[in-house]
């Protein structure tokens, strides 16, 4: 059963400095937006936002404790550790990875997908994905549906190396064969070498440009392709 969704986040952003509290229409930030995408799922009933142990990041819970959702605390630079750990506190056996800096997914489709494979009796999948090796789906619209159990088998078997363990889902891609992965179609205007997430001041100005012309609430890819293009983003 697939009903968990984490959406990770830190304070402590490399390129783009607080990036997560940085806001991006109004009064709103592009963490509360990721919040609010992901609770609009209608097949996901637990979301947590697993963030680092660091005192920085306790200033999420406090924003934004007014949201039906959890909080964990976790490895600052060792993701899977992370994940693994919460997992073992909630106890789920899949989940939907949410990036903290991808305001534009599409909950509609997210939920289609889960609300299909719910119906399955068992799930055996280590990934579930539209983000093939060869073929990759413009940044910000991947989505991937996880398998805690395949996860803490990577962890306890293989021998990582430091990008591993911060890019969750890398090592699936790496070792294809090895892994039962489920790749997902996506619609063939989400392969246009746009770019929807945020890890530097122009992708923010992109951000805020789109979403004060297609609207806070709503997002159509055919207008953001076309804000795209004519602001030369």
């Amino acid at each position: 059963m697939i009903n968990t969704a984490i959406i990770y986040s830190r304070s402590n952003s490399k390129r783009l400095k607080n990036k997560a509290l940085l806001k991006i229409y109004r009064d709103k930030c592009l963490i509360e937006k990721v919040i609010q995408n992901t609770l609009k799922i209608k097949s996901i009933k637990k979301i947590i936002l697993a963030t680092t142990k660091s005192r920085k990041d306790k200033i999420f819970e406090k924003k934004f404790k007014k949201y039906p959702i959890q909080f964990f605390y976790g490895s600052t630079n060792n993701l899977i550790k992370r994940t693994i750990d919460c997992s073992k506190k909630f106890h789920f056996d899949y989940f939907l990875r949410v990036c903290g800096d991808r305001p534009f997914y599409s909950y509609k489709n997210i939920n289609n997908i889960i609300t299909k494979l719910n119906k399955k009796k068992n799930l055996t999948y280590d990934l579930i994905s539209n983000n093939k090796k060869i073929k990759k789906v413009d940044q910000g619209l991947t989505i991937e549906i996880v398998s805690s159990k395949s996860l803490n088998k990577i962890y306890l078997n293989n021998k990582l190396t430091k990008y591993n363990l911060e890019n969750l889902t890398n090592i699936y891609y790496q070792n294809e064969k090895k892994f039962k992965i489920q790749y997902l179609k996506s619609p063939k205007n989400w392969f246009l070498n746009n770019k929807y997430t945020i890890d530097d001041i122009v992708d923010l100005k992109k951000m805020r440009a789109i979403i004060l012309k297609v609207g806070y609430h709503n997002f159509d890819i055919k207008k953001a392709d076309q804000i795209i293009k004519k602001n030369n983003f």
